[in-house]
């Protein structure tokens, strides 16, 4: 089973930083904010790095380096709602065969089907806990949606969550660089990369 030494992490956490500052952040740009009346001045758009091949490598080493290391030992399969969390659900589980982990995924859909099984699930999901992961958290509430669906599936929700960037900084919770998602029960943890102090960002964003 091939692992990332902490040097080869720290390589690829300073490259995909700076993708990201680079490609998936739009900045001093107004934009219609999500409520009436309100506008955001920056904006990820993670979504541009995902559907980049290289990108999503790199993430994908990193989780599974930091799961290594936080959470050793925990069995688990992984999931999220679409179409945030497909790239990675999709990616995943290919980057960790190379690196010789056996990863189950499939995805939750935003709405059941209206016709055939009617199904909201979208792959075979297995007896393992479900991980759930999203592109960013503390933005939506993806993850709870998707946390719902789980739970009224009856299929069991792993105690730690995954994003790429958590949207809070660190002198709002300093506790543990913010290991939670305001939408999600407290008792999962979420583990990301990184935070808005990692992009010299501050909410609120508009």
């Amino acid at each position: 089973m091939y692992s990332l030494s902490p040097n080869e992490y720290k390589e690829l956490e300073d490259w995909v930083r700076a993708y990201i500052d680079r490609i998936c952040i739009v900045r001093n740009t107004r934009m219609p904010g999500k409520k009436p009346g309100t506008w955001y001045t920056w904006q990820f758009y993670l979504r541009r790095g995902l559907f980049n091949h290289q990108f999503l490598s790199a993430v994908a080493q990193m989780f599974f380096y930091k799961m290594e290391q936080e959470y050793p030992g925990l069995d688990y399969q992984i999931t999220g709602l679409e179409t945030g969390a497909t790239p990675m659900v999709a990616g995943f589980p290919l980057i960790g065969r190379v690196m010789g982990r056996d990863v189950n995924a499939f995805i939750v859909r935003k709405h059941r089907k209206e016709y055939g099984l009617l199904n909201i699930i979208e792959g075979v999901p297995d007896s393992r806990p479900a991980l759930i992961m999203d592109d960013l958290c503390n933005s939506s509430s993806s993850m709870a949606q998707c946390y719902r669906s789980l739970l009224d599936e009856n299929i069991s929700v792993a105690p730690v969550a995954f994003s790429i960037v958590n949207k809070s900084n660190k002198n709002i919770h300093p506790d543990l660089r913010l290991r939670t998602d305001m939408f999600l029960p407290p008792s999962i943890r979420v583990l990301s990369l990184f935070d808005l102090d990692d992009f010299n960002l501050s909410n609120p964003s508009h």
